[in-house]
């Protein structure tokens, strides 16, 4: 390929805007591409924003960013939104992010928002070399597979012999040098301008080995300064600024336009840093971290130059690293673990408090990067150095990483042997309790909140147990206890301040969560915002993604579709720095739900990310992932992966293995499935169990769903009456029940054998426009266009493999004959026929040609 067909692909993908990746190997022409590219974008009324990521400043946080745009501040998602907003503001922008794989953490965790949450007008260009891409980078540039958003990738490969001549002119020895160069344009250039060196590096030395040792000192004090540097930021290092003229001749260097001086090529600042003797080099940070020091500049930029010297020997060398991780442990923690491990030297064991202090912030900038692994190791090294007494907070946040990670057994282990050794309190038993939640055992949670009751020592710690005991009795779909526990909970919440409740937000986020799964929406929604507030000022993840959850799932299900979906997408972030694969698959499963009001396709690129991510995983998670994903699966037209994914999860056709107080939801789902794959009488059993379920449970929405899995079943069995009337009893529920989506869906559902369908389309398409579902509204739409053109649709009330018998028998095919061509028994067939007849109204195979058409 051709660099102009490199350049008209990057600039064909201005339209309308998505991700651009470039790649190739160093100086294979990438930048230069770019170059070209900003060029034309520019003349197009283009802005372009440019920045590059650099090697030796990878512990500097948002760097390629901030090269862009200047100095980044604030909270992680916070900023992120800023960052957005305003490449927003600026219309049609490219922003092209060159070197990559040097990107700090922060700058890949921003690139991924940018791609999971694109504006409008914005194309990303990244550029980077693919060999040399690590985990965060890649990671980052996998968003654009569930965000969707337009996407090209661009391989830079060698000059051909003719764009090698364009590039160093037409020699004789032309030939032989684009075949020593491997059409490599920077290798090229130096084998064509005599340079010595059988390599790209060699040919990069034989530039440097001409300069004077002043001049080369110059180059090495920008080399230690930065990827861009003024000469200013050279005096710092001595007397040598005036010869970076001299450096900028020889093309070493080129003037940014801004008043500094970049590097020709990454390489060639690579080669000047490393070659510069290292006794010279550390004596060179340590000077630039005192000199900005004294320039009051921020601490972050002293950190930097401190932890690249061994010097570590001045009393303020500790307090500079303490302070700059400390600042960065929620905002950048990929920054703060760089720092902090650089400190480690400068402190004792684990007997002195400054050692405690520093292993306590590594473990909690781990966490907060999302390095969960390692966190978990951290704390492990941590805990047995520290009395009982000192722990729990760790052993607390240990036991919550242990979760996350999904090693329940090892987090029960933890929290055992704490309460063993004299340590704990009423948050140990609530923790014991969550897990034995989580993987079903309910008795046993039972046991450890009233115990956690008992040794509740606050009123936030009782309003925090009453809570959890709300949502477990919830959760088994015990509505009388659940009735009773919720509302001991909300009066024990409700009396809390909010500097109270933030001491711990489960006290708020359980009860929201137990009053949604009783149908008290109003309340739970009222919980669930009230901890969003404080969520939102605390650096807590887990808490704000839980509350983040509640509220997703809360709005959509009730009808206010762009609410959930913002709340879902802001919980997606967070999830996403959690480093939690669980979290993050039930937060998408959860977003995915109303998504797929808006955009089914997208729903189903969540949807499947999550499924197959608990895949290995056992617990209540993993099984509420996976039912969700398959109910989006099944709305997209995928009967057969949501029957499979739902029968395996649930332990059989009754799911009982599944959410007691959701399971007739569940049960309705899998029915709709086993349905859409013609097993109408596995169908009919699970909408049995439905019932029975609902039975117990005597929540209006649950019986609804149990009511419309009844309905559907008895339709395919071709009582058309009694379908209706269970239709109508669902629709009613429902509307009781305030879940405004469900009730459009039933009318949509049920409408083919209704009397009054049309009625009911134009009802459905009415309310399903009120709440925002597009995908609702356009099925009834199509529903009714079906109806108007066809009159009564009595075909279409047939299953797939009655349709496929009734088409064969209208031909005058015998049952025998039939049976043959599908391989199936000639009394399979004759049943199947039995129930044709029985929907259709008809009793020959004349008549049957007559309804369904010649």
């Amino acid at each position: 390929m051709g660099r102009e067909t490199e350049l008209s692909a990057l600039i064909g993908a201005l339209e309308p805007g998505g991700l651009a990746e470039v790649t190739g190997e160093p100086g294979i022409g990438k930048t230069r591409l770019l170059t070209e590219f900003a060029a034309a974008a520019d003349g197009l009324g283009v802005k372009v924003l440019r920045g590059y990521a650099t090697e030796y400043e990878r512990d500097l946080p948002h760097r390629v960013f901030e090269d862009a745009f200047g100095p980044l501040t604030g909270d992680r998602l916070a900023l992120a939104r800023t960052v957005r907003e305003h490449l927003a503001e600026l219309g049609r922008v490219a922003l092209i992010l060159d070197d990559l794989h040097w990107a700090d953490p922060a700058s890949c965790e921003l690139l991924a928002y940018l791609i999971r949450r694109p504006a409008r007008e914005l194309l990303l260009v990244c550029a980077y070399r693919d060999r040399q891409a690590g985990h965060r980078l890649l990671g980052a540039l996998a968003e654009a597979g569930p965000a969707a958003i337009p996407h090209v990738h661009l391989k830079v490969g060698p000059l051909s012999l003719g764009e090698a001549r364009e590039l160093v002119g037409d020699r004789p020895e032309l030939r032989e040098l684009h075949d020593e160069s491997g059409g490599n344009p920077l290798y090229l250039k130096g084998l064509a301008g005599g340079a010595a060196g059988s390599t790209l590096t060699g040919l990069l030395a034989g530039e440097l080995a001409r300069l004077s040792g002043m001049e080369l000192r110059a180059a090495q004090a920008g080399a230690v300064l930065g990827d861009a540097f003024t000469p200013d930021d050279v005096a710092m290092l001595g007397p040598i600024p005036a010869v970076l003229g001299e450096l900028a001749a020889r093309d070493l260097i080129r003037d940014t336009g801004d008043g500094r001086f970049r590097f020709r090529h990454p390489l060639l600042r690579q080669l000047v840093y490393e070659g510069a003797d290292p006794a010279w080099r550390m004596l060179a940070h340590r000077m630039a971290a005192r000199e900005l020091s004294a320039l009051g500049a921020p601490v972050r930029e002293v950190a930097h130059h401190i932890s690249r010297t061994a010097s570590r020997h001045e009393p303020g060398d500790l307090p500079a690293l303490m302070t700059a991780s400390r600042e960065a442990v929620t905002v950048a923690p990929g920054a703060a673990i760089e720092w902090l491990r650089a400190a480690k030297p400068l402190v004792g064991d684990l007997t002195e408090p400054d050692s405690v202090e520093l292993h306590v912030l590594l473990a909690r900038a781990l966490m907060f990067d999302g390095r969960l692994d390692d966190a978990r190791t951290a704390l492990h090294e941590l805990i047995p150095a520290l009395p009982p007494g000192a722990r729990s907070e760790l052993v607390a946040a240990c036991a919550v990483v242990e979760r996350l990670l999904g090693r329940y057994a090892e987090a029960t282990s933890l929290l055992i042997a704490e309460s063993e050794g004299g340590g704990g309190g009423a948050w140990l038993h609530r923790e014991m309790a969550t897990l034995r939640l989580h993987l079903g055992d309910v008795p046993a949670a039972m046991g450890e909140i009233a115990t956690a009751l008992a040794v509740s020592q606050t009123p936030e710690e009782e309003s925090a147990a009453h809570s959890l005991l709300a949502f477990a009795t919830a959760y088994e779909g015990e509505p009388g206890p659940a009735g009773e526990a919720i509302e001991v909970a909300r009066q024990a919440a409700d009396g809390l301040s909010d500097t109270d409740a933030a001491r711990d937000l489960t006290a708020l986020t359980r009860l929201a969560w137990a009053e949604s799964f009783m149908d008290r929406h109003a309340e739970a929604d009222r919980h669930a915002r009230r901890a969003l507030v404080l969520a939102r000022a605390l650096p807590r993840s887990g808490v704000l993604a839980d509350v983040l959850m509640a509220l997703t799932q809360l709005n959509g299900r009730i009808g206010r579709i762009d609410e959930a979906i913002a709340f879902g997408e802001e919980a997606e972030d967070v999830a996403c720095q959690s480093g939690s694969p669980t979290l993050l698959a039930l937060v998408r499963a959860i977003l995915a739900e109303s998504v797929a009001h808006k955009d089914l396709q997208r729903a189903v690129g969540l949807a499947t990310w999550a499924s197959e991510s608990v895949a290995q995983v056992d617990g209540w998670w993993s099984a509420t992932t996976v039912s969700l994903s398959a109910q989006v699966l099944l709305a997209a037209g995928e009967p057969d992966r949501a029957r499979w994914m739902l029968l395996g999860i649930g332990g059989g056709v009754g799911m009982p293995q599944c959410q007691p107080g959701y399971r007739p939801m569940w049960l309705e789902t899998l029915t709709q499935a086993l349905l859409g794959c013609d097993e109408v009488a596995w169908a009919g059993a699970a909408a049995n169990a439905a019932l029975a379920a609902a039975d117990t449970l005597t929540l209006p929405a649950q019986r609804a769903f149990a009511l419309r899995a009844r309905a559907c079943v008895r339709a395919a069995e071709g009582d058309l009456a009694g379908a209706a009337g269970f239709a109508v009893q669902a629709e009613t529920l429902f509307g009781e029940a305030g879940l405004r989506p469900q009730v459009a869906r039933t009318l949509i559902m049920t409408a083919p054998f209704r009397d009054d369908g049309h009625k009911a389309l134009a009802m459905a398409r009415a309310l399903a426009a009120e709440v925002g579902s597009g995908v609702l509204a356009e099925e009834a739409e199509r529903e009714q266009r079906r109806l108007a053109a066809r009159g009564p649709r009595r075909g279409d009330l047939l299953t797939k493999r009655e349709r496929q018998i009734a088409e064969l028998a209208k031909t005058g095919l015998t049952s025998k004959e039939i049976a043959a061509r599908l391989m199936l028994s000639s009394r399979t067939v004759d049943d199947h026929l039995a129930h044709v007849y029985r929907k259709l109204g008809v009793s020959t195979r004349t008549a049957l040609a007559n309804v369904l058409g010649v």
